[in-house]
């Protein structure tokens, strides 16, 4: 297959505006040709994929969302640029290959397909937690590395992905540490966990619970959310009438909402209402601005460092130093190696992520590399450690944050949770 040229951050935006799928690549090592479009996905079954000398990365990202998922495409893409401008891997510059994730398992199977089709040694993605769940299969089947900026289910912790699969996003067993850690430093004697009664809801619960249990605070009661509930009112009233001082809210941005508007109806005791990341979503931001203040301000939300601030990490945006992360870690383990083979690939992704010289930036890692020296990538957020074994971060930075008058989400500060 040719090689393509990269389209421009102007082209990617109005290829994302009409909503078409594209490949996108670096330029080539001889003359540039012109980008390709995406061709029908086919069934055929994939050999696991072997290397030849050139890395090609699959961006598998939402890129239909204007926020989260321009976001990482840009942040995926800006490393590829930077990648090959100190020189590129193995002596070539990498190409990138960009589909649309979509918002199902069966889009981000298709995609999926058109990237082993396009003969990509890794990939960047999925960024949701559910597409994630599944399609793993189907990547890890094909044999190719994967490493998802944004899943970050509890699930996904001991998924059998043959150590193919990795996160630069932390896993939600971090984040149940950071939650707990937050309810402590209230002071509360007492706590009832709300959670979302699904897969990832019930999961999150029993983390939060496991993380309280050597803590001074004792759990009152575990209250399920059924998302098909229209009425929550019996259980805000429970819980109001209970001897809770803090509420821990475990679910989606909607359910989370919907609870928090019942529980602004009833009277209670409560001092602090704990919310994991979730309802940062600015789909929210009127409904949380029409709640009571006394109930928002009592609101403190916990969840992974979106980005930095006052001065954003460069690159900008939601979770776009994750994608970058990915990318780096990617590039740095097949030159690492000395091959672009996926496998190779995965078995150097943990290497470069600790215990050794610690650089920020592919072009220093890069020197560091060949000078013979062990390196530690720590990126752009000065904390990127992958487990061994698991592949997810050892340890992360979270946000904890309020809300304003208007509902947007207003960091109070940032620390960090893991080994």
């Amino acid at each position: 297959m040719s090689d393509v040229t990269r389209p421009t951050r102007r082209r990617l935006l109005a290829l994302v505006a009409a909503a078409t799928a594209i490949a996108a690549a670096c330029s080539s090592d001889d003359a540039a040709a012109p980008p390709t479009t995406v061709t029908a996905t086919t069934t055929t079954v994939t050999s696991p994929a072997t290397g030849d000398g050139r890395l090609v990365i699959g961006l598998l990202l939402p890129v239909n969302d204007p926020g989260l998922g321009m976001s990482l495409v840009e942040g995926a893409e800006l490393a590829v640029e930077r990648i090959n401008d100190a020189g590129g891997v193995l002596d070539r510059t990498i190409r990138s290959v960009v589909v649309d994730e979509g918002t199902s398992a069966a889009t981000a199977s298709g995609a999926i397909q058109t990237l082993l089709d396009q003969d990509v040694d890794a990939i960047v993605g999925p960024s949701s937690s559910v597409i994630a769940l599944n399609t793993l299969d189907d990547i890890v089947s094909a044999g190719i590395v994967a490493c998802s900026p944004t899943a970050s289910a509890l699930a996904l912790d001991d998924y059998p992905d043959e150590e193919l699969f990795f996160r630069t996003v932390p896993s939600d067993s971090l984040q149940a540490t950071a939650i707990a850690e937050v309810a402590d430093q209230t002071g509360a004697q007492r706590a009832t966990i709300v959670h979302a009664d699904d897969a990832y809801g019930r999961g999150l619960d029993e983390a939060v619970s496991d993380a309280l249990a050597s803590g001074p605070i004792t759990i009152s009661d575990s209250v399920a959310l059924s998302p098909a509930d229209d009425d929550f009112t019996d259980e805000v009233r429970g819980i109001a009438g209970s001897d809770a001082q803090v509420v821990i809210i475990l679910a989606d941005s909607t359910t989370s909402t919907r609870f928090l508007e019942a529980l602004d109806t009833v009277d209670g005791a409560l001092s602090t209402v704990i919310t994991n990341d979730a309802i940062r979503s600015g789909e929210t931001a009127q409904r949380i601005a029409a709640l009571s203040p006394t109930l928002r301000t009592k609101i403190i939300g916990v969840g992974p460092q979106a980005e930095s601030t006052p001065e954003p990490f460069d690159p900008a945006g939601p979770f776009a130093t994750n994608a970058y992360d990915c990318v780096n870690l990617i590039a740095l383990a097949a030159q690492k190696v000395g091959s672009d083979a996926p496998r190779d690939i995965a078995g150097q992704m943990a290497s470069v992520s600790a215990s050794g010289s610690v650089c920020r930036t592919y072009a220093d890692c890069l020197v560091a590399l060949e000078s013979g020296l062990q390196i530690d990538y720590n990126g752009p957020s000065g904390v990127t450690e992958l487990l061994v074994r698991r592949g997810d971060p050892a340890r992360a930075t979270f946000d904890r944050f309020t809300f304003d008058e208007n509902g947007r989400d207003q960091l109070q500060r940032t620390f960090v949770v893991g080994t």
